[in-house]
């Protein structure tokens, strides 16, 4: 599923709509950041929340991992349809979320059974159920022998399109491809015995750039991406149980950026001067973004009542400083200052969602160094365990890539020893989740064939002393 736009771009693209709102251009510096104060305008309408808000997707790239404290789920890609897995930490097993017996697992007689691409899937759990979100298509199909004559025609003979695939493979491939492009925006819930999957069509069929990165285990929530100024700024609930879609207002150029709690944080950017096209007139968008004003909320939806949770400057966001995630009840941002020299300084800067005061401001200890996102796909209970750990990545000589690992709470810096390959096969994935007892799930290898990760379970602990000491991840039935 598409990404969530970066804060700079999503915030940035609306500012036209809130240019002449009269909101105040004095903006605090991190250090002297606002305490939060009620925002009386653009109250939204109450809407139930059932408990804890959890993120189902990162900001930055696609959810591969769902953390169960005591399992993962997954969502892997073979040929033309994909497959749900389920991870046990206590067995360090991985099969097919599937307990049909006999079962092929190669159609939709199995449970775990999906057609079609992983791109447009975003896989989640919540106590008693394991979901799939299906997002609306960016291609629009009509009919199966249309599709068919322009997609499986032309390649039926093409050694390359077919890739080891016999021409009744390949058909059958795209044809759940075609499926899947049929399909409106929808929910599938798979029992997580793997016993049965039922597919949930939801009242609306929401936009592609619909970004639902929340769940509170009944429901999703979420807003549109804003890829154009005139795009409506608009929050969704999706109901699990129904696929009822409800709205909810948001102040305009707002955009949901993270969770805790029972409150929906949010942010937007305000200025006076309207910006200009950043694609022709990037300079000019820079020079206002640099002046504009980047206001951060904490929404409750239960009560439609919203507080401003700090302000900070839009040079913060310029020059490609951005929003980096949510860990701990902690918001991250990634601060870039060139230096004379031409050196980048790269600082970690983080604020308390409660109070909106500055928490941690950390410099990178080396060049070419960035953090992965610390959003943790998972329960509340896991996600609040796993944010005590910041990842980071380092570019050495030849593209050699190390993992660095900052305890929050320690304020130690750790090199656990991984090699290069392993790392960026880590970076692919995002930041290693963190299980119940205490050990993180590596990624530490890849087959050729559908990018069937492979992963290891380590101690935490003596993983950061440089501990190599894994456990494989084993699939015996498959």
């Amino acid at each position: 599923m598409k990404r969530l736009l970066s804060l700079a771009l999503t915030t940035a693209l609306a500012l036209e709509l809130v240019a002449c709102s009269g909101q105040s251009q004095t903006a605090d510096t991190p250090e002297t950041a606002t305490t939060p104060q009620t925002v009386e305008t653009a109250e939204t309408a109450a809407i139930p929340v059932a408990g804890d808000f959890y993120a189902v997707q990162p900001v930055f790239g696609m959810n591969t991992l769902f953390n169960a404290g005591d399992v993962f789920y997954e969502l892997r890609p073979r040929s033309g349809y994909c497959l749900l897995f389920r991870i046990d930490c206590d067995t360090a097993t991985r099969g097919v979320l599937c307990s049909v017996p006999g079962c092929t697992h190669d159609s939709d007689a199995c449970p775990a059974w999906l057609p079609g691409q992983i791109w447009d899937y975003t896989t989640f759990a919540t106590e008693d159920t394991v979901y799939v979100y299906k997002a609306r298509s960016y291609e629009e199909v009509t009919d199966w022998e249309s599709y068919y004559e322009q997609n499986v025609a032309p390649y039926l003979n093409d050694e390359d399109m077919l890739q080891g695939r016999t021409p009744q493979e390949f058909e059958i491939s795209y044809y759940n491809r075609f499926v899947q492009l049929r399909q409106p925006a929808c929910l599938y819930a798979v029992a997580r015995d793997g016993s049965e999957q039922r597919r949930i069509d939801l009242s609306e069929n929401l936009e592609r750039n619909t970004a639902l990165s929340w769940c509170d285990g009944t429901a999703l929530y979420g807003c549109l991406s804003l890829d154009a100024l005139d795009t409506p700024v608009q929050g969704f609930r999706v109901e699990l149980a129904t696929g009822q879609v409800t709205t909810f207002s948001m102040l305009a150029g707002e955009g949901i950026v993270a969770a805790e709690g029972r409150l929906l944080l949010t942010a937007r950017v305000v200025s006076d001067v309207p910006f200009p096209d950043p694609q022709t007139e990037w300079e000019a968008y820079q020079a206002i973004l640099q002046n504009a004003t980047l206001e951060c909320y904490s929404l409750d939806p239960a009560s439609g009542k919203r507080k401003k949770l700090l302000e900070l400057p839009g040079s913060l966001i310029a020059q490609n400083g951005d929003f980096s995630g949510i860990a701990g009840g902690q918001l991250y941002f990634l601060e870039r200052q060139t230096q004379p020299e031409g050196d980048v300084l790269m600082t970690i800067l983080a604020f308390d969602t409660t109070t909106g005061q500055q928490e941690l401001e950390y410099h990178l200890p080396r060049k070419s160094v960035w953090m992965n996102d610390p959003t943790v796909v998972g329960l509340p209970d896991v996600a609040q365990q796993e944010g005590r750990y910041l990842w980071l990545i380092h570019s050495g000589d030849g593209g050699l890539l190390s993992m660095q690992i900052l305890d929050r709470l320690s304020g130690m810096l750790y090199e656990p020893a991984m090699p290069s390959e392993q790392v960026r096969l880590q970076q692919d994935l995002g930041s290693p989740p963190l299980t119940d007892d205490g050990r993180f799930l590596l990624c530490v290898g890849r087959s050729d064939d559908f990018y069937d990760y492979h992963y290891a379970l380590v101690d935490a602990e003596a993983f950061l002393q440089g501990s190599t000491d894994y456990t494989p991840v084993t699939a015996p039935d498959l």
